[in-house]
């Protein structure tokens, strides 16, 4: 069957060129390959597949959905009569979107070259149009760009979700919860917990220097000492919140971005090494867990271990290879300076086997949590004494995942792209949002949806988004949100750290004294009241979720569960198999 591919490449220059592809029909799914020989040396910054199977006609009764401007949200866009319009999603969301409840509806799957995947979104004459885009930037590809089409009439998103999980799971090693925790104990006490990050200290951001030394280093700001701990966990046993998961953020040299890749040893400022030792055990012997805040992919110059050398490279316009800023970073760098981009593989091979079983031996056992590695865009390096790809330094971030697992007991990371989720137990968050639902991706962003969720819930414990930390002292919007998108609660002690440091939201929980102590306290303690009656459903899938009208939501779980959310009377109500339904009010 025709269904009328064409591949386009654009040049550096903006020039464009056909491209050709071979397509090859395996039955209910169709595979669309654009061969790396047909790319390499030619300077495309992208290219972009279109056919029939990702368009649809304006005023269809389905809609389409794709990953959201930041993050691994996901949003619907319905094909009613917008005005024509386009853009491309974000980099790092999962390269999945599809044509929905339509009489071709088809789920899209980005395989080779996913990396630098997305999608080219909108509408032109009445026809919307969700085109696989993979960009380049005058590269040679790593692999052939291979698409996966699967025709699936009337589909929804839900019922393409199963199909993606069944795909991780399958070909990815995805493995469920379930069987997690019965091999690790430190994924069964999270799955069945909350996690409380604390960001005891930072320097200023925006930084007031941006080359730091010894001598020059801003003063840092202490947040939250080891003595402060303890009164946090002394509240805790007092007010009855037995369980917990603590993950420690800022606690080495200079605090939060201070001076990685320098990881150690604890700030004398906070308390120092002897008493971190201690706190850690006696937290553990209490029934919390305790992990850290580690950092893999940049570095900055006062580090004592910092080496121009590791440093990730690009050619310059005299094919000289130069050390480069991590590019989200350029504008203000971050607290400890300019943050420059460590080539992956030494991030593994030299700091990470260096420097993470030093961490471990300060007694930190949990899902360890390395910053940023599932957030962003793997960087490549020209260095020729270590030149790595996007798809090699994707191998050395799986290794830094795994390592953790292997010393801690289980990995945690900040979520939006998937390549190294069968490594992955849980992420702080499922999307960035400075407000959930008002900011939109553009004109074609109709409403959110937990696509993400169908797939991961009962794979990878998560939070909905960047709103839903410290979701019990948020609006109940929020609130429902969290219920609704099945999180685990995590709450974060100074999680503002910055005037524009907000993106987890404008209200927080604070330790300096006893009064802010005892206040935060009740907030977790309202989280872990709520989550107790419903931490068994982190072990289930979530196999439906259907609008049942304007504001009102339902999500069933694979044990039979429902749990429908009331936006409009702020309320839900949990429905499970063999008990007595209960609404939960404001």
């Amino acid at each position: 069957m025709n269904y009328g591919f064409k591949v386009t490449g654009t040049l550096l220059d903006g020039n464009t060129r056909a491209l050709n592809c071979a397509v090859e029909d395996m039955g209910g799914v169709v595979k669309v390959t654009v061969p790396k020989r047909d790319l390499d040396g030619k300077l495309y910054a992208t290219v972009e597949i279109e056919s029939d199977l990702s368009t649809a006609e304006k005023h269809e009764k389905g809609y389409m959905f794709f990953p959201t401007t930041f993050g691994s949200g996901f949003c619907m866009c319905y094909l009613d009569d917008k005005p024509d319009t386009g853009a491309a999603t974000w980099l790092s969301g999962p390269p999945v979107g599809g044509i929905c409840e339509t009489y071709n509806a088809c789920f899209i799957r980005i395989e080779g070259m996913r990396d630098t995947a997305r999608f080219h979104v909108g509408v032109k004459n009445g026809v919307y149009f969700l085109n696989p885009r993979i960009d380049l930037e005058g590269d040679d590809p790593d692999e052939d760009i291979t698409v996966y089409y699967y025709l699936m009439p009337g589909a929804s998103y839900v019922d393409m979700a199963k199909v993606y999980r069944k795909y991780q799971m399958d070909v990815m090693g995805c493995m469920p919860i379930k069987e997690k925790a019965l091999r690790r104990e430190a994924v069964r006490k999270a799955a069945e917990c909350m996690e409380i990050r604390v960001r005891m200290g930072w320097k200023p951001i925006p930084t007031p220097i941006r080359q730091q030394t010894l001598e020059n280093e801003p003063d840092m700001y202490v947040a939250c000492t080891i003595a402060d701990l303890h009164r946090i966990v002394d509240k805790m046993q007092e007010m009855g919140v037995p369980k917990a998961e603590f993950c420690l953020v800022g606690w080495g040299p200079s605090g939060h971005d201070g001076r990685f890749p320098q990881q150690y040893p604890c700030d004398d400022r906070f308390g120092g090494d002897d008493e971190l030792v201690k706190f850690i055990a006696r937290a553990q012997s209490l029934g919390y867990q305790v992990v850290c805040h580690t950092v893999s992919c940049g570095a900055y110059e006062i580090a004592n271990n910092f080496c121009r050398d590791d440093l990730c490279t690009r050619k310059d316009e005299n094919g000289d290879h130069k050390p480069f800023l991590r590019d989200i970073y350029k504008k203000n760098g971050l607290n400890g300076g300019d943050p420059w981009a460590v080539c992956p593989q030494l991030a593994y091979e030299k700091y990470a086997k260096t420097d993470l079983p030093v961490v471990r031996g300060y007694g930190f056992a949990g899902l360890h949590y390395v910053d940023e590695l599932t957030a962003y865009i793997p960087e490549k390096c020209s260095n020729p004494k270590h030149p790595v790809s996007r798809k090699k330094a994707r191998e050395n971030y799986r290794k830094i995942a795994q390592l953790s697992r292997q010393l801690f007991g289980g990995y945690q990371s900040e979520s939006y792209m998937d390549f190294m989720s069968a490594d992955v137990d849980s992420v702080l968050y499922t999307g960035v949002r400075s407000k959930w639902q008002t900011k939109k991706f553009n004109v074609l962003h109709d409403e959110g949806i937990p696509f993400w969720q169908l797939v991961y819930h009962g794979l990878i414990l998560s939070n909905a988004t960047s709103q839903t930390i410290n979701y019990t002292i948020k609006g109940r919007e929020n609130q429902l949100i969290f219920i609704e998108y099945g999180s685990r609660p995590v709450m974060y002690f100074n999680s503002k750290f910055g005037p524009d440091r907000n993106w987890m939201g404008d209200v927080d929980l604070y330790n300096k004294t006893d009064e802010q102590i005892a206040e935060s306290v009740a907030a977790l303690k309202r989280a872990y009241d709520e989550f107790e009656p419903l931490k068994h459903l982190q072990y289930e899938f979530m196999e439906n979720h259907e609008k049942l009208g304007e504001k009102l939501y339902r999500t069933t779980y694979s044990d039979g569960t429902m749990i429908t959310v009331d936006y409009k009377a702020g309320t839900y109500m949990v429905e499970a198999p063999g008990k007595e339904a209960y609404t939960v009010q404001k």
